[in-house]
């Protein structure tokens, strides 16, 4: 499913790395794929899992400030969150033809964005 490959994605991007040591363009990169991996993430938090928009703002704010390589995050955020369209369409098609499969989706892919996303 879009999510679950989006969600190990995701984990695997918001992981510590060693920004140190790379190179001025692959910091950039790696800046603009995190801002839209985040703007991606909040869209399900958003969309999937009914998340305060305070909590989104807030958590914006933290990607901001963690991908500051990025000089055009605000852009790059609205790339990820719409990116994610199909993904959200997809899990709000399972509620009708596979409810048992909705629930259990929607269980799992919350408790990774709750902690994503943060207080």
């Amino acid at each position: 499913m879009k999510i679950a490959k989006f969600l190990a994605l995701g984990v695997f991007c918001a992981d510590p790395i060693s920004a140190y040591t790379q190179p001025a363009e692959q910091m950039k990169t790696m800046a603009v794929t995190g801002a839209q991996l985040s703007g991606g993430m909040a869209r399900i938090a958003a969309d999937i899992c009914q998340i305060d928009q305070g909590r989104i703002d807030a958590y914006k704010e933290r990607a901001r400030r963690a991908y500051v390589a990025d000089g055009n995050f605000g852009g790059n955020w609205i790339i990820g969150w719409s990116n994610q369209q199909q993904a959200v369409d997809d899990v709000l098609k399972l509620s009708a033809s596979s409810p048992e499969e909705y629930t259990q989706t929607i269980f799992e892919t919350c408790a990774e964005m709750g902690d994503e996303i943060g207080p």
